[in-house]
């Protein structure tokens, strides 16, 4: 129960707001001037044996119809745990224990992102790795096992968040946010379905050039 001081504090803070006011919001505007140099090494520790390594390039917003498509070759290149970055850099070079990469969506902007930590000795080769899995992407077709292993995982991932009214309604509010309709999730999932070792392709030629990518490493 709430005392009275209590429901006198909420009012005064809580109560006079119009939550439901739907009145026009304010248009923010700002100025984007990318960086020029991309490539960026810093040493906090001298004595340090382990790097941070974050890279990332722009990247278009979550209404661009290449961004759902983009989310499998993603996944395939480095949004899971069998996925290329992980079985090269992790299981075969040994230069760290996990690296990812993800599609980061906000408001205003978007970017694809690779993140990781390695050996200070090593971070060097790992960002050459990282570059050459996007080369054999460009150059070279998915074959349909390797293909149809990640469409099993995102399609048994939104299996997953279905399950139960909290993952459901979550589902609901980022459709909601992002201006979609129900419809959005139903082509998805057939995007998930079709897609094709061609698309995967043309999607790794335009968007995993090394010439676009920002790189940072923190020692």
């Amino acid at each position: 129960m709430f005392s009275e001081e209590d429901k006198k504090m909420i009012n005064q803070y809580f109560g006079s707001g119009h939550w439901n006011h739907q009145g026009a919001q304010a248009s923010l505007q700002y100025n984007v001037e990318p960086e020029k140099e991309k490539k960026h090494r810093i040493i906090h520790d001298e004595k340090s044996v382990q790097g941070s390594i974050r890279m990332a390039r722009p990247f278009p917003m979550k209404t661009h119809p290449d961004f759902v498509p983009m989310i499998m070759l993603n996944t395939l290149f480095g949004g899971y745990f069998g996925s290329r970055l992980m079985s090269n850099i992790r299981e075969d070079k040994g230069y760290t224990y996990g690296i990812h990469s993800m599609l980061l969506n906000q408001k205003f902007d978007s970017a694809f992102i690779i993140t990781t930590e390695a050996g200070k000795d090593v971070c060097e080769l790992a960002i050459k790795e990282i570059y050459k899995e996007m080369a054999l992407l460009q150059h070279e077709l998915v074959n349909d096992e390797e293909l149809d292993l990640v469409k099993n995982y995102l399609l048994g991932s939104i299996l997953g968040g279905l399950d139960g009214s909290f993952h459901i309604i979550q589902r609901w509010k980022s459709l909601i946010l992002n201006g979609f309709t129900e419809q959005r999730f139903y082509n998805n999932i057939e995007i998930y379905k079709t897609i094709t070792p061609a698309k995967i392709q043309a999607l790794a030629q335009q968007y995993l050039n090394e010439a676009d990518f920002y790189e940072l490493i923190v020692t």
